[in-house]
């Protein structure tokens, strides 16, 4: 079976391509992208997964939008697909870096810098905010599923962060045993054990470490760009918190509640966003 970090994903009535964009310090991180083959003339899409989200996490999300229009789909530094030069340190997974490589990438694409809409999930979602605070792209609109102000992570993980890397692989086995404790949701914990069996470990050390010290701070209050943000009371993983700050600091922003944080993985969100994007 192939990785899911080198996979080209196939979609119905759409061409599918994929392209490593360098950055200025060397690193490369991979974008895919969908052309249908019938366009429907909807505005394009732009999606920024969450932390090591693994493409099968988003399949049928994409496959129902890219058979109709155009959709870039974005992987950040810490995912296997990204390459890196010589030994990464924390500071090439911070999420100021995750800014700077969306710019390079948007000037890579120029035609998603305006007039999109995007979609992300929790760091991919810190992100887009981030980046909406430098003014770096204008949407036509954003939705937001467990968006992230700060990464709050429990203590007994914060220990395990700060081991050596070489403890991690049998680790990773003891975070799946928790998260199958901590998660309500069965296809949130299948998709959670799924990416972290496909998980660049030493990257998603270094990536919590760096991680671990953010905090959004009131700056995004001058974002004012149509932001949705997405929540469920199910989802015991992502800080309800966040979505009370955000609802305080973003003035053109509206909260949507999911059944559940699988839900918002379905196409059958897909309606629900539309109606949004559209301005319904």
């Amino acid at each position: 079976m192939d990785s899911p970090w080198t996979q080209i994903p196939e979609v119905a009535g759409a061409t599918a391509e994929s392209k490593m964009v360098k950055m200025d310090d060397g690193w490369s991180i991979r974008v895919m992208r969908w052309v249908p083959e019938n366009d429907s003339g909807s505005t394009p899409l732009v999606m920024i997964p969450g932390w090591n989200s693994v493409y099968e996490g988003w399949q049928d999300i994409v496959e129902k939008w890219a058979s109709k229009r155009r959709v870039t789909y974005i992987e950040t530094r810490e995912k296997g697909s990204a390459v890196s030069i010589g030994r990464p340190r924390k500071s090439d997974l911070s999420i100021h870096r995750s800014v700077e490589d969306l710019k390079t990438v948007i000037a890579e694409f120029p035609e998603i810098s305006s007039g999109n809409d995007w979609f992300a999930s929790s760091l991919g979602a810190t992100i887009i905010l981030e980046a909406l605070a430098e003014s770096a792209f204008e949407p036509r609109s954003v939705a937001l599923l467990a968006p992230n102000t700060s990464f709050d992570f429990p203590l007994w993980s914060r220990l395990l962060i700060m081991m050596p890397s070489f403890v991690y692989p049998p680790l990773v086995r003891l975070a799946i045993v928790y998260l199958d404790f901590k998660l309500k949701e069965e296809g949130q914990r299948i998709r959670y054990r799924r990416t972290l069996l496909a998980s660049n470990v030493k990257r998603l050390r270094l990536s919590a470490l760096s991680n671990g010290a953010y905090k959004m701070e009131e700056g995004v209050s001058s974002v004012d760009d149509r932001i949705a943000l997405i929540t469920a009371k199910s989802d015991s993983l992502h800080a309800a918190g966040a979505i009370d700050f955000l609802t305080e600091h973003l003035p053109n922003s509206q909260c949507i509640e999911v059944p559940s944080n699988q839900f918002a993985h379905n196409a059958e969100i897909i309606p629900i966003l539309e109606a949004f994007q559209d301005g319904s």
